[in-house]
């Protein structure tokens, strides 16, 4: 007899990031067109939530990884090994119309206002090797270098996005979104797609996580739909 995986309780957790409901997500973008860089913040948003970036990916990702030379939105983007959790390369998907919109968008400003252009054609103009987002400085957003110990005990160092990740994260507070962090993009999407029947090798492709389980992390039990359908299951078998 084949061997199965165990089967793995799926919780909500104290301190994993909140879980975006579709009103929930309308209502922080909303929110944010009244800021002071409307566009630009709208972008970070769906690249958490619309590619499933992490914080630090969203502050190290270059216009080179967006943009072919010809102008073009790269819609299969490889994001490389150093901007990665684990030192470890990864592809995430452009696919959203929402994500792209806001990358136009956000793309037009920068070209509007001449933020790190060239003189060249290429990349429409801007510096390939810029920052995709620039803080209010017209810099990229600063990085410090953290040490953790792993699952194994081993101390890790990695890259750390803490200014925006402060930014994002004052957005929930600001916008009376409780729970909200970077990290909601990742586990919003994560939980959408598995509720629409994305197999867990999917999520984990798509999240590039290294183990499998880790997916279990991610995704919130729908508890509604269970209860609905245990009511209506239950109901049928009395009647």
């Amino acid at each position: 007899m084949a061997n199965r995986r165990p089967i793995k309780r799926l919780t909500e957790g104290k301190n994993k990031a909140k879980v975006l409901t579709p009103a929930e997500l309308k209502k922080l973008l909303h929110a944010l067109a009244l800021t002071r860089n409307p566009k630009r913040n709208r972008l970070i948003v769906w690249l958490l939530f619309g590619a499933g970036l992490r914080i630090t990916e969203v502050a190290c990702i270059r216009i080179q990884d967006v943009l072919w030379p010809s102008g073009n939105l790269v819609t299969d983007v490889r994001i490389p090994a150093k901007y990665c959790k684990g030192n470890k390369a990864g592809h995430v998907f452009f696919y959203a119309r929402q994500l792209q919109q806001a990358l136009e968008a956000y793309l037009t400003v920068r070209i509007q206002k001449k933020l790190r252009t060239t003189n060249s054609p290429e990349y429409r103009g801007l510096d390939p090797f810029s920052p995709l987002i620039l803080s209010e400085n017209r810099q990229g957003y600063s990085l410090k270098l953290k040490k953790r110990r792993d699952k194994h005990g081993e101390i890790r160092e990695y890259w750390a996005a803490d200014t925006l990740q402060e930014l994002v994260t004052n957005w929930g507070k600001k916008f009376g979104i409780t729970g909200f962090s970077s990290h909601s993009g990742r586990r919003t999407l994560a939980t959408r797609l598995s509720r629409k029947g994305v197999s867990e090798e999917m999520l984990q492709t798509l999240l590039r996580h290294e183990d499998p389980d880790t997916i279990y992390d991610y995704v919130d039990l729908d508890t509604k739909f269970v209860r609905d359908v245990l009511e209506r299951m239950y109901k049928q078998s009395n009647e």
